[in-house]
C-alpha cells in the first residue's frame, strides 16, 4: 500500500506545479496593538506534500505556505483557483482569509487564551480568565520613553495607585514609590521588586524626601537593567496576589519580566536615540537683575529701624567703607561724593547670569542591540546597552552600559532548563553639595546676587561676601564654580544578577521546577575635596584649637585635601523549588494547584574610610593627630567603619486555583515565613500569610452570552493577610560602640544603649479586602475597571511608655495601628483603528485615604510626626499670625489667641541681672513643644494618576503623557526669608514709582509668616 501512495502522491504534486499560479503579497497585524506579527503562518490548507525521507515505510508531510518577516509581510505563490488561505500564530484567533488581489493588510485578533492575557506572579502564571485579584500588566513597549535611564521612571502615571516621588533632580536618582499608601511606620515602605522570579534584595529606600539633596547618591539595583530588555511589567496589588511573597508584601509587589528568545531565524534589532536635556527656564521667577537689586539695597538702607546684619549687600559694604551711611539717610545720592556713586552704578553693569554658569542644556545618548532566535532545543536573547546623560545641573552626569543573556533548552520531552544573567556597570558623579543650603545650585542661583561676578579682576575667584559660611565664628569663603572644580562625588554600581532552572515533567499534569537565583551588587562612592575647596576649608575651620603652649590658634588638620571611600556589597541567594499540578476534567473543572519551599540569605556589609591631607598627585594621605579626645568620636573625622547586616528566610507556600464552567474561579493561597529577624520568642517565630478570592465572568452565563456589547464583564473580591518588616528594630539590646576619657590619657570603650530589649517583637501585618469590577465593551476597544480596598495595618512597630524603674523612658513594641482606604479606576479606548491610523487613550486615577489609629509620638523629638486620627505623612506646622508692631513674628495659639515671640516659646533672659540681654532661653519640653503643632494636611496626595494618549501613523508614533498628583500639601523654601538675612536676587521684581529718594524701588510684597 505505501509503494502505491507515494507515487501517486508525486503525481499530484507535479500535475499541481503544472497549473497556472499567483502571488500573495500581505501584512499581518495585532487588531489591538497594531504591531507587526512576526512569524506568522499563512498556509494553503489541503495542500500536504509527502517527501521521502529516507526510512522504509515512513514519508514526511509539508504543505505550501509562508512566515510573516520582521515587518508583518509575507509573500506566498498559491494556485491560480485557490479560494482561501489560513492565517494562525500562537495567541491569536486562527482566520481563513479570501484570495486577493494586491497587497493587503490582515488583522489577527488576540484570543482568549493569548499569550498576553497570561499574569506573571513570578511563581506561576495565570490565565487573565482565571485571574481573582487586582493588578496591573504593562506591555514595555506601550510605555517606552526615550531619555529615561530606569524603568521605574516610566511607571509614572502608569499604574493606578501608584505614586512615584524622585529624591532629587539628578539622572537616574532613585525614586520613592508608594502603592495604595503607606502601611509601616518606620518599616520598609516600597514595593518588592522581583525580576525573572527572583526577589531582588536592596530596593529599600528613605522614608522621607530632600529633593534638594543633591549630596546622596542612591541606586535601586534595579537601575541597571536597560528597559529595551524588559517585555513586560506586572504591579501586584491586594492580598490575593501577593500573599504568595508572604513577610515582603505589603507594600506591593512589582514584578519584571524580561524578553526571551523565540523558535525561528536570528532576528537583530538596533536602537539609536538621543534626547536633550533643557536648562531651566529662571526667567519665569522674575528674579532681580543687577539694576533693581541695587536699587533694593539702596531703599533697606535708608531705613534706620533695620540694624541686623548691616554688613550684607555690597551697596551697604561700600557705604560703610566710605562712612557715607548717614549722609545718604539724610540726603540721598546726591549727599554722597562722586567716587561713592561711581562704585555704587558700577554694580549696576556687573550682571552675571547664574543660571547659565550653573546649568546647561545638554545633548543625551541611548543605544541598545539585541539579537534573539532558535529552535525547539534552544532559545536566546542577547542585548548590549549604552546609555549617557549630562543632568541639567553642570558636572552632574551618568553613564550605564548593560548587557543581558537569556537562554531556554528544551531538553527532552520532560526536561527544560535554562539561565539568565544580566549584568550592568554604572557611573554617577556630581559635585559635592555640603550640607549648608546654599551650596546647592537651586537655592544659590535664586539667592546669589546677580552683581556678583564669578572673578575678580586679577583672574581669582571672587567669593560671595553675603553668604553665612562660618564655622566657629570664622568666616569660610564660598565661590559656586569653584566648588564644582575642585570637588567631585562619584558612584560606580557594578551588578549582575543570575537566575536559572530547571523543570521536570513528572506526568503531563504534574511537573517539579527547582530555581536559583543570585544577586551580586557593588556600590563604590568616592568623595573628593580639594584644598582650595569650601567644603575643606569649612572642615578645617572646625579643627581650630587653642594652643596654650604656643599661645596661638591652630589646626589639627593636615594641609591637602579630604577623601572618602565607601564601599557596600550585596550578596543574596534564592532558592525555591516547587511542584504544580493541573488538571481538567469533563469539560467544566479546571484545577490548579502549587506548593513549595523558599530558601533565602542575603549579607550587605559596608566598609568606610577617609582621608586628610590628601594630595591627588601622589594619591597619599597624611596622619590626623587629634590635640585632645574631644574629637576622637566626632564623625567627621572618623577614619574607618565597618557594618554588616545578614537576613535569611525560610518559607513554606501553596496556592490553588479552581475553576467551575469557565464561569466560577476560586484562588487560594498561604505562607509560612521564619526569619531570623525575629523569633526571639518561638511563639512569633514564624508569619502565617493567607488569602482567599474568587471571580465570576458574566459573560460565560447562558443569559448574556453573545447578546450584548459587552466582550469582558468580571467580578472579583478578595480577603487576606500581608507581611511587613521593620529592618530598624530589633528584638534584641542593641548598643552603640564609643570612647571616653576616663583620666587624662587613658581612653575606656563604651557601649551605649537607649532602649530596652523586647523578645515579643514579631512582623507587622495588614488586613486587606478588596473588591474590584473589570468591563470591556466592543470587542475590548473600551475597558474600565474598579477596584474599592480597605487596608487594615496592625502590630506596627512604635514607642510605647514604660515605668521608670526599668531604666528606661520607651520601648519598641507592636502595638501601632493604621488603616489605608481607597478607589481606583483606570479606563483604556481605542477610538480609532484604520490600517494606516490608530488612536488610543490610557487614563488612570487613584485616591488613597490614609490614618493613624493607634500611634505614641517619639518622645524624644520636638517636631511632631505622627498624630492619632491623621495620616502617616501629615504636615504639622507652627502657626504664624503675622508680624507686631515692631515686625517681630507672633503665633496662634491652639484656642486661636495669638502670642508673641517670647510668649509663644517661654522665652525668659537667664542673665538678665548682670549682662541683660546677651542670650534667651527656654525650659519647654519636647512634649510641650510638640503640643504646639497643627496639622495642616496630609503630605501624599489625595489624588494620583496619569493620562496617555498614543497616535500612530504608519511609521510614525506619537505619545503625550501627563502626570498627577493634586491636593497634596508640600513645604518649600520662601522665595524671599528674611530670617537668612540673605540679600540676593530671590526677591521678586515688584518695581514701584515714588520713593524718599526719587527712585525706583523694588518692594518687598505681603507675604504671611
Amino acid at each position: 500500500m505505501n509503494k502505491f501512495l507515494i507515487p501517486l502522491t508525486f503525481m499530484c504534486v507535479h500535475v499541481a506545479h503544472a497549473q497556472e499560479s499567483r502571488e500573495l503579497k500581505g501584512k499581518v497585524l495585532d487588531a489591538v496593538t497594531l504591531k507587526p506579527v512576526v512569524g506568522a503562518t499563512v498556509v494553503v490548507e489541503s495542500s500536504a506534500v509527502a517527501e521521502d525521507i529516507g526510512v522504509p515505510n515512513q514519508v514526511q508531510q509539508s504543505a505550501l505556505g509562508s512566515l510573516t518577516d520582521a515587518a508583518g509581510e509575507f509573500r506566498l505563490k498559491v494556485p491560480s483557483n485557490l479560494k482561501y488561505v489560513t492565517i494562525s500564530y500562537v495567541g491569536y484567533q486562527r482566520i481563513q482569509v479570501p484570495v486577493f488581489q494586491d497587497h493587503k493588510t490582515i488583522l489577527l485578533q488576540p484570543s482568549g487564551e493569548s499569550l498576553d492575557e497570561v499574569i506573571v506572579t513570578g511563581y506561576t502564571d495565570i490565565k487573565k480568565r482565571k485571574n481573582t485579584t487586582a493588578y496591573n500588566k504593562i506591555n514595555v513597549a506601550d510605555i517606552k520613553q526615550t531619555g529615561v535611564a530606569s524603568i521605574d521612571e516610566m511607571l509614572a502615571g502608569q499604574v493606578a495607585g501608584l505614586q512615584l516621588s524622585n529624591f532629587n533632580g539628578g539622572p537616574n536618582s532613585a525614586p520613592q514609590i508608594r502603592i495604595r499608601g503607606t502601611v509601616s511606620l518606620n518599616g520598609t515602605q516600597d514595593p518588592l521588586w522581583v525580576i525573572d522570579g527572583l526577589p531582588i534584595e536592596g530596593t529599600a529606600m528613605p522614608n522621607r524626601i530632600d529633593k534638594d539633596d543633591l549630596n546622596s547618591l542612591t541606586n535601586l539595583p534595579i537601575a541597571g537593567i536597560n528597559p529595551d530588555d524588559i517585555a513586560d511589567i506586572t504591579v501586584l496589588k491586594d492580598a490575593a496576589a501577593t500573599s504568595i511573597y508572604g513577610a515582603r508584601a505589603a507594600n506591593g509587589v512589582i514584578v519584571i519580566t524580561t524578553k526571551r528568545g523565540k523558535p525561528g531565524p536570528a532576528k537583530l534589532q538596533v536602537s539609536a536615540n538621543t534626547f536633550v536635556t533643557q536648562r531651566p527656564d529662571f526667567g519665569k521667577l522674575n528674579l532681580m537683575d543687577a539694576s533693581e537689586k541695587i536699587d533694593f539695597e539702596l531703599l533697606m538702607a535708608d531705613r534706620t529701624d533695620l540694624n541686623y546684619r548691616t554688613d550684607k549687600g555690597a551697596v551697604m559694604r561700600i557705604l560703610n567703607k566710605a562712612n557715607a551711611l548717614d549722609a545718604y539717610r539724610s540726603g540721598g545720592l546726591a549727599a554722597l561724593s562722586p567716587e561713592v556713586q561711581q562704585s555704587i552704578n558700577q554694580l549696576r553693569t556687573q550682571q552675571t547670569d547664574w543660571g547659565k554658569e550653573l546649568y546647561r542644556q545638554a545633548v543625551n545618548q541611548q543605544y541598545s542591540a539585541s539579537i534573539s532566535g532558535g529552535n525547539d532545543g534552544h532559545r536566546y536573547y542577547l542585548s548590549s546597552g549604552f546609555y549617557d546623560e549630562k543632568g541639567a545641573t553642570k558636572a552632574v552626569d551618568l553613564r550605564r552600559y548593560s548587557l543581558t543573556l537569556n537562554n531556554d533548552f528544551t531538553i527532552n520531552d520532560r526536561f527544560k532548563a535554562g539561565i539568565n544573567l544580566l549584568g550592568s556597570v554604572s557611573n554617577r558623579q556630581n559635585p559635592i553639595q555640603d550640607r549648608d543650603a546654599f551650596t546647592n545650585p537651586s537655592y544659590y542661583v535664586r539667592s546669589v546676587n546677580p552683581y556678583l561676578s564669578i572673578y575678580d579682576q586679577s583672574g581669582k575667584f571672587n567669593y560671595d561676601p553675603d553668604i553665612e559660611g562660618f564655622e566657629k565664628d570664622t568666616y569660610i569663603p564660598f565661590n559656586a564654580i569653584e566648588e564644582r572644580e575642585n570637588t567631585k562625588y562619584t558612584l560606580t554600581n557594578k551588578a549582575l544578577k543570575a537566575i536559572s532552572y530547571l523543570e521536570y515533567a513528572i506526568l503531563p499534569q504534574l511537573s517539579l521546577r527547582t530555581e536559583l537565583g543570585l544577586q551580586f551588587d557593588e556600590n563604590k562612592t568616592e568623595k573628593f575635596a580639594d584644598q582650595e575647596s569650601y567644603n575643606t576649608r569649612k572642615l578645617r575651620a572646625a579643627t581650630r584649637y587653642y594652643d596654650a603652649a604656643s599661645k596661638t590658634n591652630k589646626y589639627f588638620l593636615p594641609v591637602g585635601g579630604t577623601i572618602e571611600n565607601s564601599n557596600n556589597s550585596v550578596f543574596q541567594y534564592n532558592w525555591k523549588t516547587y511542584l504544580k499540578y493541573n488538571k481538567t476534567w469533563n469539560d467544566r473543572h479546571e484545577l490548579d494547584v502549587m506548593g513549595g519551599t523558599e530558601l533565602r540569605r542575603s549579607k550587605s556589609e559596608i566598609v568606610t574610610t577617609k582621608g586628610f591631607g590628601y594630595n591627588p598627585a601622589t594619591l597619599t594621605t597624611q596622619t590626623l593627630i587629634f590635640p585632645n579626645s574631644t574629637y576622637q568620636n566626632d564623625s567627621r573625622f572618623v577614619q574607618y567603619r565597618k557594618g554588616f547586616v545578614e537576613s535569611s528566610y525560610a518559607s513554606f507556600y501553596g496556592n490553588a486555583t479552581y475553576t467551575f464552567d469557565r464561569k466560577y474561579n476560586l484562588y487560594a493561597s498561604i505562607r509560612q515565613d521564619g526569619s531570623n529577624m525575629f523569633g526571639v520568642d518561638p511563639k512569633y517565630r514564624f508569619l502565617p500569610i493567607w488569602s482567599i478570592s474568587g471571580s465570576w465572568n458574566v459573560l460565560e452565563e447562558e443569559f448574556i452570552k453573545g447578546k450584548t456589547a459587552l466582550s469582558d464583564l468580571r467580578v472579583r473580591a478578595s480577603y487576606g493577610t500581608q507581611g511587613n518588616i521593620d529592618r530598624n528594630t530589633y528584638p534584641f539590646i542593641v548598643g552603640y560602640y564609643n570612647n571616653i576619657t576616663m583620666l587624662p590619657g587613658n581612653n575606656e570603650g563604651t557601649v551605649f544603649v537607649d532602649m530596652p530589649a523586647n523578645d515579643k517583637l514579631r512582623w507587622e501585618k495588614t488586613q486587606s479586602y478588596n473588591a474590584g469590577i473589570d468591563l470591556g465593551l466592543w470587542k475590548n476597544r473600551l475597558n474600565i475597571t474598579v477596584d474599592y480596598y480597605n487596608r487594615k495595618s496592625t502590630d506596627l512597630i512604635d514607642y510605647s511608655a514604660i515605668p521608670l524603674e526599668n531604666g528606661f523612658q520607651n520601648v519598641k513594641v507592636n502595638w501601632a495601628s493604621a488603616r489605608n482606604q481607597g478607589v481606583e479606576l483606570t479606563i483604556s479606548s481605542r477610538q480609532i483603528q484604520t490600517d494606516k491610523f490608530s488612536w488610543s487613550t490610557d487614563f488612570n486615577i487613584a485616591h488613597n485615604n490614609n490614618k493613624l489609629l493607634k500611634v505614641l509620638a517619639n518622645p524624644k523629638a520636638y517636631s511632631l510626626e505622627t498624630q492619632v486620627g491623621r495620616p502617616i505623612n501629615g504636615l504639622y506646622v507652627l502657626e504664624t499670625a503675622g508680624l507686631d508692631k515692631d515686625g517681630v513674628m507672633q503665633f496662634r495659639n491652639q484656642d486661636g489667641t495669638v502670642s508673641s515671640f517670647e510668649e509663644f516659646y517661654g522665652l525668659y533672659d537667664p542673665w538678665a541681672e548682670f549682662l541683660p540681654g546677651y542670650i534667651s532661653q527656654t525650659d519647654m519640653t519636647a512634649a510641650e513643644y510638640r503640643a504646639k503643632f497643627k496639622y495642616k494636611g496630609s503630605k501624599d496626595p489625595k489624588f494620583v494618576g496619569g493620562m496617555t494618549n498614543r497616535f500612530r501613523y504608519a511609521n510614525f508614533d506619537l505619545a503625550i503623557s501627563a502626570v498627577f498628583n493634586l491636593e497634596r500639601w508640600v513645604t518649600r523654601t520662601p522665595t524671599y526669608n528674611p530670617g537668612f538675612g540673605r540679600s540676593g536676587a530671590e526677591l521678586h521684581c515688584r518695581s514701584v514709582e515714588g520713593g524718599s529718594k526719587g527712585l525706583k524701588y523694588a518692594r518687598i510684597g505681603k507675604y504671611k509668616f
